[in-house]
């Protein structure tokens, strides 16, 4: 989905609006580069005002985790929520009421 406002090609690759708040959801198949892909994400969340939150999922693989066991803890601040968190409050129909991190 288009960023909404902008002219140009950036896109989130699915949005979420079924709780209550909109969510933009952007997928890693690998994550290689942690500091570059939260860096290039957190620009689309600045320039999409109709995204209240930022969900980062990210592929269940050994070389996504080597990644985020690196990461993660830098992540944290813009991403504060985990995957439970996160899909508990999806599945109950609440707002998660924060970016997250979501490993599928």
């Amino acid at each position: 989905m288009p960023l909404f406002g902008r002219d140009d090609s950036r896109a989130w690759d699915a949005v979420s609006d079924g709780t209550g708040c909109v969510d933009g959801i952007e997928a890693e198949t690998r994550l290689s580069d942690v500091q570059a892909t939260e860096r290039r994400i957190m620009l689309k969340l600045r320039d999409d005002a109709s995204i209240q939150h930022l969900f980062l999922l990210v592929a269940d693989t050994r070389a996504n985790r080597a990644a985020l066991a690196i990461g993660r803890e830098s992540l944290r601040g813009n991403f504060p929520l985990d995957t439970r968190e996160v899909i508990a409050s999806l599945a109950a129909g609440r707002c998660p009421g924060a970016n997250g991190l979501i490993i599928l």
